[in-house]
């Protein structure tokens, strides 16, 4: 879904267009090897609870942000 929305999002992002695109498209061939190699090495239910682990911890760093971005604090 992440992956999806910021594709989406590519004609938002500042400078060109195709350039955002190629690269937003770009990282995910890093990702598809990185995930294969995972799954090979130490399986689907270590890969998954990592991942999950991974998500959860970026959705919990957000919280300064969601708190105190807008507020000026950051200087």
């Amino acid at each position: 879904m992440t992956y999806f929305g910021v594709s989406m999002a590519a004609g938002n992002l500042v400078g060109s267009f195709f350039l955002n695109f190629f690269l937003i498209a770009a990282v995910e061939y890093p990702a598809d090897v990185l995930c294969i190699l995972l799954l090979d090495r130490i399986g689907r239910r270590v890969t998954h609870a990592g991942a999950m682990l991974v998500g959860g911890l970026a959705g919990i760093a957000t919280i300064p942000v969601v708190l105190w971005g807008g507020t000026g604090k950051y200087h």
